[in-house]
Parts: C-alpha cells; structure tokens; sequence
C-alpha cells in the first residue's frame, strides 16, 4: 500500500510541479536572531486559513435573506450538528486574525523592517490590514441583527459625509438610500466574494515578496543598510547561516562589511 501511495504521489508531483513549487516556501531560511515575535505573519496566515474552512462550513447553512438569515443563524447555534463550535470558532478566529495581523505590523515597524528592500511587502500589508478590518465589518451585518444593522447604519452615515463622493460611496455600501434586504445580499458578496479574493490575491504578493526579499533580520544598533550592497550581504549570511547550522564555520554577524560587495 505505501508503495503503491508512493508511486501515485510520484506520478502526481511529475505532472504538476508541486515539491518544486512547495519546497523553497519550507525550506526558506530564517536570519539569525529571529525570536518568537516573528510568528505573527504565520499566525495570521493560519487564522486566515481557519477564516476560509470554518467560512465555508457556516456558508452551506446560512441563508442570505432578510426574513431568514437571523433563523438560519439560529438554526446553526442550536440545531445544526458542531453548528456552535463552527459558529464560535469563526467568530474567535476574526477576532484573532485581527490582532495577529495588528501584532505582525506592530513588530515590522519596532524593527523597521519595512525599510529597503521591503517596502512593497509593508504597502502590501497596509491593504491587507485594511482588508481584513473590512472582513469583519461586513461580518457583524450578516448576523442581522440590532448590532450589525445599526454598525452599518453608522458606517453608511459616515461615509455620507465625505465632502463631494460620500452619498455614493454610502449607496454602493449598502445598495441603496436606506438599509434592507438589498443591504444585506451586497453585504454578503463583500464578505464571501470580494473580499477574501482581495485577500488572497495580496496574500499571494506578499508571501512572494517574502521569498523574494528574505525574512528581515533583527536590527543591531550601528548597522546602517546600503542598498547598493544589501542583497549580496544577505545572500551570503544566508548561506554562512547554513554552514553554521551544519557546523562548520563561525561567522561574526555583527561586520556586515564582509559581506558587502
């Protein structure tokens, strides 16, 4: 049988690619120094995960109609098998994607990692805390309940206040001059269409600007980045940082200047 599962593996992974895809993804390497503080952005990967499973799940009992969205939601609680647990773990889990994406940004800037040549993965985080803070607003209204319909109340309200553009920005919001069913189906395709395809979508860039810039390595005071000799200094602690790991040769990591090219 395991040779059997071997060989049906092999055949899989000749046609499509996937150890050649996966592997430099796990066998990235990490600089040296890197503490426990540098699980955020994993973190929020796996709760993005657990979001998107745990979605799904919720996604094939609840109905997205004003007369049966708040019974269906109950039906889920109180009814439906693991209904409660599935309920509870989604809700949790925004709340925790929330905070560790907060967590991984707030790490990224005390150890100014979104200098050179990690701008773009920081810009890429922006949008992506902006997303995933849009996530959870469109969430509450799903509930339908007094909660999420006065939250998007305010919400449309405010946006109505932008000088020029707020009156439309609040109709296209929820779909009309005043919240109803309409409201609720537009809220719906934000939270389980636009929304975590936008998310996805940077998610990818930024996990490829990871791989493609490296995992920053902890700031020590005095070291200045030169942009015109970074890339090669890390490249090559990348690969002193293997020999070291195999235990072959000591490196002093505090001179740069031997790295430089």
């Amino acid at each position: 049988m395991k040779k059997r599962l071997k060989k049906i593996w092999g055949w899989i992974d000749d046609r499509t690619g996937l150890t050649e895809l996966v592997k430099p993804m796990l066998q990235h390497p990490v600089p040296p120094g890197a503490k426990w503080s540098y699980v955020f952005g994993s973190a929020t990967l796996f709760c993005l995960v657990l979001q998107v499973v745990t979605g799904v799940g919720l996604a094939l009992l609840y109905q997205p109609s004003s007369d049966k969205a708040f019974a269906s939601l109950q039906f889920i609680t109180n009814e439906a098998v693991m209904g409660k647990w599935l309920r509870g773990l989604h809700y949790f889990g925004a709340s925790g994607m929330i905070v560790m994406v907060g967590a991984h940004m707030l790490r990224v800037y005390i150890t100014a990692a979104y200098k050179y040549p990690r701008e773009m993965n920081w810009i890429s985080g922006v949008f992506l805390l902006i997303l995933t803070v849009s996530m959870g607003f469109t969430g509450q209204l799903l509930r339908w309940d007094s909660n999420g319909v006065w939250s998007a109340v305010v919400a449309a309200e405010q946006l109505g206040r932008i000088p020029l553009i707020g009156k439309y920005i609040a109709r296209l919001l929820i779909g009309g001059d005043t919240l109803g069913g309409q409201s609720l189906s537009r809220f719906f395709a934000y939270h389980v269409f636009l929304f975590p395809g936008l998310i996805i979508l940077f998610v990818s860039f930024h996990l490829y600007l990871v791989l493609r810039n490296g995992i920053s390595e902890p700031p020590k005071p005095g070291q200045i980045v030169d942009p015109k000799t970074y890339r090669s200094w890390y490249k090559n602690m990348q690969v002193s940082n293997y020999i070291i790991s195999v235990g072959y040769l000591p490196i002093d990591w505090n001179n740069r200047e031997g790295y430089a090219a």
